[in-house]
């Protein structure tokens, strides 16, 4: 049984920027490579539950309505995929104060790097097979660099925690979102957990999209915060530091 994992993500990597948003999220769906083309499914069935051209990409985004989001969370549920994701808060004084963490590039391959654990993890708990990547196309994100950062990653000495041999990752797949149904599927899943934690100009968020999902996240014996939902940014329980804020994080 091998995998696909399909990544994107939601938010800006900007630190030190007044507009930036406050969180960044890389996130992944994981899809048993049996029933790929079955599990795509799902997104012409909400394009079509939505009235929605079924030619033009499915963007979280631009769906404003709360009950259409709801919608799209419960069709999501009817398809076979789970979900890992990597956060970092960037008003945090450990991200903003990270040495080169602001730099270009930087924030995306430093959470690259921990969602990639997640995923050889997953993929050496599931079966073993070498598990194949693909990444939503970014145009403002130079691809060949990341290619050498995960080169140097691969020869590390102590090695990282990921477990290369489970993952694909010298020839990860770079597809505009438009020309992938699962890719589409990952953006909804993204822009749920965002609306979670970034706080709108009342200062409200809407954690019913990610709850309606909570099952779909990522959990060893019973971990959630180790392995579906990774506050990078985070030693030890991170309920100790944003169960107050965020009171939809102890109902996951």
């Amino acid at each position: 049984m091998g995998y696909t994992f399909y990544i994107d993500e939601s938010g800006d990597e900007c630190i030190d920027k007044a507009w930036a948003t406050r969180w960044f999220i890389l996130g992944a769906i994981i899809v048993d490579k049996t029933v790929d083309l079955e599990t795509s499914k799902v997104i012409p069935t909400i394009k079509n539950g939505l009235g929605r051209d079924p030619k033009r990409p499915l963007h979280w985004a631009h769906i404003r309505n709360h009950d259409k989001r709801l919608y799209i969370c419960n069709q999501l549920l009817t398809a076979g995929w789970e979900f890992t994701s990597v956060i970092a808060d960037k008003q945090h004084d450990t991200v903003r104060n990270a040495q080169g963490l602001p730099e270009k590039y930087h924030l995306y391959f430093y959470a690259t790097r921990i969602l990639f654990e997640r995923l050889s993890w997953y993929a050496r708990e599931h079966g073993g097979e070498k598990a194949h990547i693909v990444f939503e196309k970014r145009t403002n994100l130079d691809y060949n660099a990341m290619r050498e950062y995960l080169d140097q990653l691969h020869q590390w000495r102590p090695p990282t925690e990921i477990d290369w041999q489970y993952l694909d990752w010298e020839h990860f797949e770079i597809i505009p979102k438009e020309k992938l149904r699962l890719l589409q599927a990952t953006d909804q899943v993204c822009g749920a957990l965002s609306d979670a934690l970034e706080h709108s100009a009342f200062g409200n968020i809407e954690p019913r999209y990610i709850l309606t999902l909570r099952d779909r996240f990522y959990r060893r014996r019973g971990n959630l915060f180790s392995y579906g939902l990774k506050f990078m940014h985070v030693q030890g329980d991170p309920l100790r530091e944003y169960g107050g804020e965020y009171q939809w994080l102890k109902n996951l």
